[in-house]
């Protein structure tokens, strides 16, 4: 193994467990349903989890070249992937743990943390891609990026239910065509 698949593995164990905790999550919110009603924006966010660390995943892979793998990088890697599995465990928190009438209500009240951290993972990404790695971005992966980390903080100081639910969505289908460009 050389360096780079190193510090791939090392990104795997971590965005690993966001996905595992947002596969356990979904679980949980299943058998709580009877006790608790989930609404629409936490699956929503689990969604973005998932999709926002395959788009990472895929993005480490595409600049393997550029790679080097340093201290620096490890902590980008930990920046990137940390939000993500802290974003998994809070969405989801138990029926018997949860003030609200819902998962949503808990959701409405933490989503600046929510949201904030949503954003985190890409803005960390484009940063350390572009100072770290010398990656330019340009055209669409500009675009797709920019509003990849806007739309979250765009969402922060609303809360309308609605507003939030479409926007999630957004991100999502965002981050689904971010995983096909």
């Amino acid at each position: 193994m050389g360096p780079f698949d190193y510090l791939f593995s090392f990104y795997g164990l971590l965005l690993g467990i966001a996905v595992a905790n947002v596969a356990i999550g979904f679980a949980d919110m299943w058998r709580d349903s009877e006790k608790i009603r989930v609404g629409t924006c936490p699956p929503l966010v689990a969604s973005s989890v998932l999709l926002g660390g395959m788009n990472i995943w895929l993005e480490m892979w595409h600049t393997r070249p550029d790679v080097t793998v340093n201290g620096a990088q490890m902590l980008v890697a930990a920046a990137i992937s940390l939000p993500y599995v802290f974003v998994s465990r809070a969405i989801f928190p138990g029926a018997e743990e949860v003030g609200e009438a819902s998962l949503e209500e808990h959701y409405l009240r933490h989503r600046k943390i929510i949201l904030i951290l949503l954003a985190v993972p890409m803005a960390v990404s484009i940063g350390a891609h572009i100072f770290l790695d010398g990656v330019d971005y340009f055209g669409w992966e500009a675009w797709w990026a920019g509003i990849r980390v806007a739309l979250p903080l765009a969402l922060l100081p609303f809360t309308n239910r609605n507003l939030h639910r479409g926007g999630l969505v957004a991100l999502n289908v965002l981050q689904l065509i971010g995983l096909f460009r």
